[in-house]
């Protein structure tokens, strides 16, 4: 298992990097087992550490936290709880690492485009990057359990019943939503 930390624009001191090493070591070989890589990112936010978890808990999933505090071990302790409490929940399919590594072989590529001839406002978004996704089967309960596990505001999957493109998406009220396009005849 690989840990990988880094601070942003702030020095991780050997004495946190030990602490880090060591409680994330000890949460993933009691909860996970056998991860591929863990990322954890320090930064500092105004008179608040942010600490952003990404742990690679097997080859298509990865689980993200994030933790705030005015103290930097605090800030890795809070992510770590969160992190704690969301492998906890899907403790039992991650352990069935099946599911995880079924590719459909497509892949999705997305990007934000920027019209140059509209207004260019201070609202207007800028290219941030773009990214290459793949596809997977997966059941509905299995999508949600990656949106949560990823922390992401959209998961598309290929339906495992209907073998169709879907959606979940966290809704602004705290739900789920699900896009189930019928095919139109």
């Amino acid at each position: 298992m690989t840990i990988h930390i880094a601070g942003h624009q702030m020095d991780v001191g050997d004495s946190l990097n030990t602490f880090i090493q060591t409680e994330l070591r000890t949460l993933l070989e009691k909860h996970v087992g056998e991860t591929h890589e863990s990322q954890v990112h320090l930064s500092k936010d105004h008179h608040e550490f942010v600490t952003d978890l990404a742990v690679h808990v097997s080859k298509n999933l990865v689980v993200h936290s994030k933790g705030r505090d005015s103290d930097a071990y605090k800030s890795f302790t809070d992510a770590l709880t969160k992190l704690e409490k969301r492998v906890k929940k899907y403790r039992s399919r991650l352990r069935d690492r099946q599911r995880h590594q079924d590719a459909v072989g497509a892949a999705a590529s997305y990007f934000v485009v920027n019209h140059e001839e509209e207004d260019s406002g201070a609202d207007t978004p800028v290219i941030i990057a773009e990214m290459t996704h793949d596809i997977h089967h997966l059941t509905v309960s299995e999508a949600v359990m990656k949106l949560d596990l990823a922390d992401a505001p959209v998961v598309m999957f290929r339906n495992a019943a209907s073998d169709e493109l879907n959606v979940v998406y966290r809704r602004k009220d705290g739900n789920i939503g699900w896009i189930d396009p019928k095919k139109i005849a």
